[in-house]
């Protein structure tokens, strides 16, 4: 039996705040998240996703795969893919099932390696762990490397920055399974509303677009997904992704942008990722940044994405400041972020999980630590026991509730980050 085994390596800390609680994998990309697009090509093989511990039961809870799960015959055919690895068509042709003991380089980085079940006690103790730097190096030792052409993502801003291009790429793979010729049949397309460059838009069933709307295709493709709802005078330009059963309630969704399932999303919004059942149902400007679930982003809450000299973004990422080459790069939100009315992001801000900033103006901190609560004016501990309550109300509100284990999970971050939040 063929079994792919897609794990995370030691580069989990520089997609932070989003990876406190998932792995690199489960981010969106495009119009679907880095572990669909690996999964799509290999169809025939039984997927087992392999993380840290703490956050093994809640990722096992959303995917309802198996995790951390090795249950291997002798003869099994297995193939590890670093979550991290860019699919392309290509994928499966250069990194391939095999009887014969492989493994595969990106540069330094190992990109997955492929194994007989009967010859993985070899290698077993590492794969239990391979987002330890140690367990990475001891495989490359003990297999024998071959080097291949292919991408690794390495931080959050290249999936928001490649985020116009995946988007069409997406569309492209996803076009042959869409039944374009029912839509108008299965959605609700109001007369009034425009639709430039129809055949590159889809609209899933049960979807709405109501009067005054503008599709505008002809930059890029638009794909809207099941039970979504558009609201009069919104303008959507292409390449752009609407998540099932998301409301955009009006305003402009420049190019680039992918909004996640269940989400509620109004004002202008530029070349961002919401990952889902985030708000941002106010007016204000958010671009080019990265947003996790359950934000909710106060009236008239904006992001800055260019410095006003024009110098490149530096980002924080645990405690460094990193280079990111780009001359626009927004905000980077955990999940559980709230903003009060009237907040000003600064350039690169990034804000960890569970994190309750207000009082409105300029934040001009470009790193908030997870569980912080206040603004410019002095940031402290917000208080465990009143964020989980905050959480469950949160997510009640959607009829979801908050699982034992997700409460762990953030226990788990909470103390973690600790550190972080002494320097107040």
């Amino acid at each position: 039996m063929k079994k792919l085994f897609i794990f995370e390596d030691d580069k989990f800390e520089n997609f932070y705040p989003l990876t406190y609680n998932r792995p690199v994998y489960e981010l969106l990309f495009g119009i679907l998240t880095l572990r669909k697009k690996l999964t799509r090509l290999y169809p025939s093989s039984d997927t087992i996703l392999l993380c840290r511990d703490y956050i093994s039961d809640v990722l096992k809870e959303k995917t309802k795969c198996k995790v951390n799960h090795f249950e291997i015959n002798p003869d099994d055919q297995l193939l590890f893919l670093n979550g991290r690895t860019l699919g392309s068509e290509n994928l499966p042709q250069k990194l391939n099932f095999s009887k014969k003991e492989k493994l595969w380089l990106c540069g330094d980085e190992l990109l997955g390696f492929s194994i007989l079940g009967s010859h993985l006690k070899k290698i077993k103790n590492e794969t239990y762990a391979l987002y330890q730097k140690k367990n990475l190096e001891s495989i490359k030792n003990k297999l024998k490397p071959e080097k291949v052409n292919l991408k690794l993502v390495n931080y959050l801003w290249e999936l928001v920055a490649g985020n116009p291009k995946e988007i069409e790429k997406d569309f492209e793979k996803l076009k042959p399974e869409l039944n374009f010729k029912d839509m108008t049949r299965k959605s609700q397309i109001d007369s009034q509303a425009k639709i430039y460059n129809p055949q590159k838009v889809f609209i899933g069933r049960k979807s709405q677009i109501e009067a005054q709307v503008v599709l505008d295709a002809r930059e890029g493709p638009i794909y809207v997904g099941e039970e979504a709802v558009i609201q009069s005078h919104t303008r959507i330009g292409g390449p752009a992704f609407i998540g099932n059963q998301s409301f955009i309630v009006g305003g402009k969704i420049g190019g680039g942008c992918s909004i996640g399932e269940e989400c509620r999303v109004g004002g202008e919004v530029e070349n961002s990722i919401f990952l889902g059942c985030s708000n941002k149902y106010h007016q204000g400007f958010l671009g080019h940044s990265y947003v996790g679930e359950w934000v909710n982003l106060g009236a008239l809450t904006t992001n800055s994405d260019l410095k006003n000299n024009y110098k490149k973004v530096k980002v924080i990422l645990s405690g460094k400041k990193i280079d990111t080459d780009m001359l626009k790069v927004g905000c980077f939100l955990g999940d559980h972020v709230k903003t009060g009315i009237g907040t000003l992001l600064n350039t690169g801000i990034n804000i960890g999980l569970g994190t309750n900033v207000y009082g409105g103006g300029m934040l001009e901190k470009k790193f908030i630590p997870s569980f912080s609560w206040g603004g410019e004016k002095g940031l402290e501990e917000y208080r465990l026991d009143k964020f989980l309550s905050t959480a469950a109300e949160v997510k009640k509100r959607r009829d979801k509730e908050l699982s034992r284990n997700e409460k762990r999970l953030f226990k788990k971050v909470f103390e973690l980050t600790r550190m972080e939040r002494k320097k107040f």
